[in-house]
């Protein structure tokens, strides 16, 4: 996934693709055309999505992606292989499809749709630079209710576990100067003072059981990286890429280094560190999905607060 930033007219982020990888990034006005071609996947909430989306968009609530019974099961994957593939198939995706990952314009929930199925095996899928918030600014056809179910996709599942962590690697990287841990997650967060659920299973829901962050991982909070982290109209996803690299730089974290970024579930605002880290030209970067849902819910792994 080697990728050239540029930055187009109209101030927004697009990333020129190898011949082998779908662009990363891709603009409002170059969706636009795509609208009954491609499909347009929302990582927001579904209450947020019901309130205006992308006409024929469907809805896969980024942070519902992770399910923890699965996580323990499957070798640290979101969720298990036929999981996933019922789940893809559902929305209406192939193998061939081209996606387009959105959310309201802050970006964790679009990349923590883009990683969710670039993982599984969709090699065509983007990010929406701009988000939601530019779609509308800019009068383009907005609808709203609860997503129509399209007809599945022909989908199989082909995992690329080079771009996963597990909780056995975690457990070795945090005492190893190869590797380096992010976390994205808020201070309240890292230290411990604030404890959040998600999905243990399909409808169900768990608190985590202990606060704090993972021993020798860097406070990295993803707005760190982010070029929109309020949601405004016409602003990119990302900080300009020497930006992001002179952040990096200044945190100690090299390109040499095995960089496996977290948060609360992974497909999130750990994804978001992520892409920002393929965008910079990070080769060993990683997200630890099982983040501090599976970490925290395991008392026999250590803790820093």
């Amino acid at each position: 996934m080697k990728k050239v930033l540029t930055l187009a007219a109209a101030g927004l982020l697009t990333v020129a693709a190898s011949s082998k990888a779908a662009d990363l990034l891709i603009s409002v006005d170059q969706a636009k055309d795509l609208l009954g071609k491609a499909v347009f996947v929302c990582g927001d909430d579904p209450k947020v999505f019901q309130a205006g989306h992308i006409p024929n968009a469907q809805n896969a609530y980024a942070h519902d992606l992770h399910y923890l019974s699965d996580i323990k099961k499957c070798g640290g994957l979101p969720m298990c292989e036929n999981n996933a593939q019922k789940l893809i198939s559902g929305l209406g995706i192939s193998n061939n499809s081209h996606v387009i990952a959105y959310d309201d314009g802050k970006g964790p929930n679009a990349s923590g749709v883009w990683f969710f199925l670039y993982l599984y095996g969709v090699d065509n899928v983007q990010m929406l630079d701009g988000g939601f918030a530019t779609w509308k600014a800019k009068g383009l056809p907005v609808e709203t209710g609860p997503a129509k179910k399209p007809a599945p996709g022909k989908f199989t599942v082909k995992v690329r576990k080079d771009i996963l962590a597990t909780k056995d690697e975690v457990l070795k990287a945090s005492k190893d100067p190869n590797y380096v841990i992010l976390d994205a997650r808020r201070f309240e967060e890292y230290t411990g003072k604030t404890l959040l659920e998600a999905l243990e299973a399909p409808g169900k829901h768990k608190q985590v059981e202990r606060g704090g962050h993972i021993p020798g991982a860097k406070f990295f909070e993803w707005k760190k990286l982010a070029g929109n982290p309020n949601g405004e109209p016409d602003k990119p996803l990302f900080k300009p890429v020497d930006q992001i690299k002179k952040q990096l730089e200044r945190a100690g974290i090299t390109p040499d280094k095995t960089v496996i970024s977290y948060c609360h579930v992974g497909l999130g605002r750990g994804s978001f560190v992520f892409a920002a880290l393929k965008l910079a030209g990070y080769p060993k970067a990683k997200v630890y999905v099982g983040s501090w849902d599976e970490w925290g819910n395991d008392a026999s792994l250590p803790i820093e607060q």
